[in-house]
């Protein structure tokens, strides 16, 4: 056997151990749906239902596509779904974050607009300043 000859027959060799392991089946992405479950669940417990429900249907609607893909054996894709849904919980987490912050400060931007407004009608006398 001539040098090149040896060489080409090792080239294949590779290549024929590359395609193998690139046919290998694909593991079930179970960190992944593992998290995407605790994503939904921590959007939920935090009110994203109410307070951002479009982000929250999206997530929702990943994570069962990404239960469809894995039903279905197609893990690469059930773990892309199941990314994306984790990624859309979070958001839907914060916007209701921010949708609850925002509805406090509002509270108290009210709440402070009602005592300036008594104390105004209503402003201390002498007596009442001294302590």
């Amino acid at each position: 056997m001539t040098p090149e000859r040896g060489k080409i027959h090792a080239l294949i060799g590779v290549l024929a151990l590359a395609a193998l392991a690139g046919c290998a089946p694909t593991k079930p992405p179970v960190d992944q749906m593992n998290a995407a479950a605790r994503g939904l669940e921590n959007a939920r417990s935090i009110g994203a239902a109410e307070f951002a429900p479009a982000d929250m249907n999206n997530a929702a609607r990943e994570y069962s596509a990404a239960q469809s893909a894995q039903a279905h054996g197609d893990y690469d894709a059930a773990a892309q779904w199941a990314m994306q849904s984790q990624a859309d919980s979070e958001l839907a987490a914060a916007r209701a974050r921010r949708e609850q912050a925002r509805h406090a400060v509002d509270k108290l931007t009210q709440a402070n607009a009602t005592l300036e407004s008594d104390l105004s009608s209503n402003p201390p006398t002498s007596a009442e300043e001294q302590p």
